[in-house]
């Protein structure tokens, strides 16, 4: 009734003369219930979307940084990466469930008594302790591609300092964060129940104005030490200018990484930037195109959708964590679809298997090494199922 009423009141404006029948405003009823339908099932599959690839995403940087599969992510740089990417899972997981779940009842609460309070409180608490990780991670790694750029000789961020630096960055962003956990409750009206933080906040604006400052700080602060390398690296490519060999190893290193990280920064700003200025237009300065429910719908499934496409810049511009994504992924399809392989196994080999499983390595019929642990395993399965024995001097299909 409130699309119909707003519809009628835009006609009105317009100056256009309509009559409608009871018969006519229920079938207009029932286009705009149609529509809204249409709407959410739309939005519902945009947010679902996202949900599936950040959560694919950053689970594998995570689990790259961990297995560190070629030693080459144990890095100060991917630290900072795996510990945004730990931000963007925790905001999927923290945030988007609950705002498909508004989308589906009209921006209503539904679970109710402590445990409604309690996931109301979390669920806010969660999306802004995420946002003031991801802002503080860009500055600490801007700050660290100054350093390396400026002073290639010194490590002045090792990883032990880097590790303190992201849980102090963790703990001060959970703290600041406490006044949206504490008055964050639910208000019920007409009836139905809805998850508010600035009804009950009454010095919001004073919190959102820190926050504000706090973006704008950092934006500045990444502006300056991006202009600063980029004038360093434009210098060093000066004629004259006399660098070593492992001097430019490590400049085509440095720059890899530099894009990496700029587009990253980039990216970030891009999702976040509609968001910050709808909480400006409509906190501060209220705006009626920006406070619409589709710009806000915009504005929100980006600063979501970064989440998704990190993983996709880190794998992207950075050969290891795709390598180490590789990895992961061929362990995944061997561990779920079963491989076939014919081999000519000969009597010696056989026979090594037979007294000693653990230790076997010998030359199949092709004289292709098979490492004993391979052979183990194949052979292991073979036996304990009983499916296929081996004959000496035969060929034979393993299934593994």
């Amino acid at each position: 009734m409130e699309q119909n009423q707003s519809l009628l009141n835009w006609m009105n404006q317009k100056d256009v003369v309509v009559n409608i029948s009871s018969g006519e405003n229920s079938t207009l009823v029932s286009f705009y219930s149609s529509d809204l339908s249409i709407e959410k099932v739309f939005k519902t599959l945009a947010y679902s979307m996202v949900v599936v690839f950040s959560v694919i995403g950053n689970s594998l940087t995570i689990a790259a940084f961990k297995l560190n599969t070629y030693g080459k992510l144990r890095t100060v740089n991917n630290m900072f990466i795996v510990s945004m990417a730990a931000a963007d899972l925790l905001i999927t997981l923290g945030s988007i469930p609950e705002r498909i779940t508004r989308i589906l009842v009209s921006e209503q609460w539904i679970i109710q008594g402590n445990a409604g309070i309690f996931f109301c409180k979390i669920t806010n608490y969660v999306e802004k302790l995420c946002m003031n990780v991801a802002i503080l991670h860009l500055a600490m790694i801007a700050t660290d591609r100054f350093l390396v750029v400026f002073y290639p000789r010194r490590k002045l961020i090792t990883s032990k300092r880097a590790l303190r630096m992201i849980i102090i960055t963790w703990f001060a962003s959970a703290g600041y964060c406490v006044p949206l956990f504490y008055y964050a409750n639910l208000l019920e009206k007409n009836e139905n129940l809805f998850c508010k933080t600035r009804t009950f906040f009454h010095n919001w604006r004073v919190w959102y104005l820190l926050f504000l400052s706090l973006l704008v700080l950092t934006l500045l602060v990444v502006v300056v030490l991006y202009a600063a390398i980029a004038i360093r690296l434009y210098r060093r490519k000066t004629p004259g200018v006399r660098m070593s060999f492992r001097s430019r190893r490590a400049a085509r290193l440095n720059k890899r990484v530099l894009k990496m990280v700029a587009l990253i920064v980039f990216t970030f700003y891009c999702c976040f930037l509609p968001y910050w200025i709808g909480w400006v237009f409509c906190s501060y300065y209220y705006n009626d195109t920006i406070c619409s429910d589709t710009y806000v719908f915009v504005a929100i499934f980006l600063i979501y959708g970064n989440s998704a496409v990190n993983p996709i810049i880190y794998s992207s511009l950075n050969h290891n964590f795709r390598d180490s994504f590789r990895f992961i992924f061929k362990k995944l399809c061997k561990c779920c679809l079963p491989r076939r392989e014919t081999i000519f196994l000969s009597t010696e080999c056989h026979e090594k298997y037979i007294a000693r499983k653990g230790s076997v390595h010998c030359l199949d019929g092709n004289g292709i090494a098979i490492q004993g642990k391979t052979i183990n395993r194949m052979g292991s399965w073979i036996y304990q199922q009983g499916t296929q024995s081996i004959a000496q001097e035969s060929t034979f299909t393993l299934t593994w």
